[in-house]
């Protein structure tokens, strides 16, 4: 894999590590989070290109169990990155150490320890459209 593209995907897999820091502390406050995205628009007449910012929704990456723990998932795009051989989540005793718990897990996307499970989630998505 080229050192640029797997540079790009972690840096993706950071922003979104980000979105759910951002997303679990203000469920602990008690209100909600949206990502802001720019989307780029063409003006027809004048072929100007401006962009508008949207809000869009930023889905939890965790489920609060029966017993009060919580599970954590990691996930690339849309697929959950396995973390152990069958292992997909993580167990968290409280929302205190849920923040806690992605901050660790974006050191170690940055340190360059999931680059094994990126490529695989990517590998895994090109193989469904024939590539």
């Amino acid at each position: 894999m080229r050192t640029r593209g797997i540079n790009t995907m972690r840096q993706k897999l950071i922003d979104r590590i980000g979105d759910q820091i951002a997303l679990a502390q203000a469920s602990e406050t008690g209100k909600g989070y949206q990502r802001v995205k720019y989307r780029r628009v063409r003006d027809e007449a004048s072929d100007e290109v401006t962009e508008t910012p949207v809000r869009t929704r930023v889905r939890p990456w965790w489920l609060e169990d029966k017993d009060g723990t919580i599970i954590v998932w990691i996930k690339y795009g849309n697929q959950t990155l396995e973390l152990a051989k069958g292992k997909t989540a993580i167990r968290v005793k409280d929302r205190q150490e849920l923040v806690k718990t992605f901050e660790t897990v974006r050191e170690a996307v940055r340190a360059g320890e999931f680059d094994t499970h990126i490529t695989n989630a990517v590998g895994t998505f090109k193989t469904r459209f024939g590539k």
